[in-house]
């Protein structure tokens, strides 16, 4: 009872009303845009039905400065029998490396007043990762608590963003209320999204709304978030269906971020990343999806290569094991030179030793074999003389599984035990697993600073129990 008397006091202090009766579902956040080359955030709320006459100012906080107006649009949500408004401020012309502070108003009274940092140009980053967190649980406020306690320029999350269906009613109730909270405390969550950016991938809870004629307010990871729209268009992208008006209507609320959104990738700093899409509907041998990663690894000059994605290729846990479909991009991803793959969707914490894979192919040599349930047997290669600390020169792709945000853990008992990792036969499985940790709940940090990278993984209560670097 304690516990649901504090969720309703937290759902009380997360929604406003302003002094026209107007309802704020969620109070604004800062998400990344459409930024590739030149520099702009975009300011996003959600209201009621009632409109309201708002204006953002935006402003570099320095001695001198010009204050710009945000142009603000906004779309109208009918779903599940209630109509809410959902605004977009595009704060654009933005300079790298520089603090600024939006002021958000209705009817000048003030709504928002929040400072905020553009991306990086040096080459010096700091960022959190984390997946499968937003269940509305005790946990997921603990680790968002301890994030914001590390102070990232951005968040990275790995997918699964909201439990059950990734719906608009589970984002206002399992994910904003805990990433922008009012203040930071370890019951709640934290302020995070007010002023840092947070960069979402789909998971496989994002899309089982799909089918809009039974869940009408699926897909709302298109509705909440804006992030670059430059990766490809691929066949196997996920699909909206439903009456022929209800998916026009959610196409036009949702603009070219259906389904562009799916795949897309960022600079920040000295890093390098591409998200993917990873749910079992995609190929991801797809030509469009690897003639795109290709050409955008290759004219990255970043430090730093990073790919995340939902489902992993490798890991050792028995939750999900079977789905290994992404080891196909392996050969692809070490041609490109990438460091680091961050997955989540088992919900605990795997970091691998540096490997290679090469996926089995047929007796032709022509087409690469997977069984039916996703297994992809092949030859690994192990670099199991890197350690992360006297040697810190990987040989090969170090993939992170860091799962363990807010839902349910998966194999608590593995913590630790290298002899309950074991899979068979040895094509598909051998002692790839570096460190196991499944019975905390935990998020990943990395720090880039020039050629040496550090990744650490700090669990609810703050105490980090992994770390490892990699130098160039």
């Amino acid at each position: 009872m304690m516990i649901r008397n504090i969720s309703l006091v937290l759902l009380a202090a997360f929604l406003g009303f302003s002094s026209r009766g107007q309802q704020m579902l969620v109070p604004p956040y800062i998400q990344p845009g459409n930024a590739t080359g030149k520099e702009q955030k975009v300011l996003i709320w959600q209201t009621d039905s009632l409109p309201g006459n708002y204006k953002v100012e935006y402003f570099l906080n320095a001695p001198e400065h010009k204050t710009s107006l945000a142009k603000i649009t906004f779309v109208t949500l009918y779903l599940n029998k209630k109509t809410t408004l959902l605004y977009r401020a595009a704060l654009t012309g933005l300079k790298f490396d520089s603090d600024y502070t939006y002021h958000l108003t209705l009817d000048g009274q003030t709504i928002a007043n929040e400072l905020f940092a553009t991306r990086t140009e040096k080459q010096q980053t700091k960022f959190a990762v984390f997946g499968d967190c937003g269940a509305g649980s005790p946990e997921q406020a603990a680790v968002a608590y301890q994030v914001y306690q590390q102070k990232p320029q951005f968040v990275l999350v790995t997918g699964d963003n909201v439990y059950q269906s990734g719906l608009e009613s589970e984002y206002r109730k399992n994910f904003f209320p805990y990433y922008n909270a009012k203040e930071a405390n370890i019951l709640i969550g934290a302020p995070l999204m007010k002023s840092i950016p947070f960069y979402m991938i789909l998971g496989n809870h994002d899309v089982y709304g799909s089918e809009l004629d039974k869940t009408e307010d699926g897909l709302a990871y298109f509705y909440f978030n804006d992030l670059p729209l430059n990766g490809p268009f691929t066949e196997s992208a996920v699909k909206a269906t439903g009456p022929a008006e209800r998916v026009k209507k959610f196409k036009s609320n949702t603009r070219s971020r259906y389904p562009k959104m799916s795949n897309f990738s960022y600079d920040y700093g000295n890093v390098h990343i591409a998200c993917l899409d990873a749910n079992t509907y995609i190929n991801p041998l797809d030509p469009a999806l690897v003639s795109w990663i290709k050409e955008d690894f290759r004219k990255s000059s970043a430090d730093w290569k990073i790919v995340s994605y939902h489902h992993p290729g490798f890991s050792s846990s028995i939750a999900h094991y079977d789905y290994q479909i992404m080891r196909l991009l392996s050969p692809v991803l070490e041609q490109l030179g990438v460091d680091l793959v961050l997955t989540g969707h088992v919900h605990n914490y795997q970091r691998s030793l540096p490997l290679t894979f090469d996926p089995k192919k047929d007796a032709s040599g022509s087409h690469y074999m997977v069984t039916d349930e996703g297994r992809v047997d092949g030859k690994f290669v192990i670099d199991e003389k890197y350690n992360g600390s006297s040697n810190t020169k990987p040989k090969g792709i170090i993939y992170i599984v860091t799962g363990s945000g807010g839902a349910g853990l998966y194999d608590p008992s593995f913590t630790n035990k290298p002899e309950l990792w074991k899979h068979d036969p040895p094509e598909n499985w051998v002692p790839f697993t570096a460190k196991f940790v499944s019975n905390i709940h935990s998020f990943t940090m990395i720090e880039t600073d020039g050629k040496r990278l550090v990744l650490k993984q700090v669990d609810k209560n703050g105490v980090a129990f992994d770390q490892i670097a990699i130098t160039k």
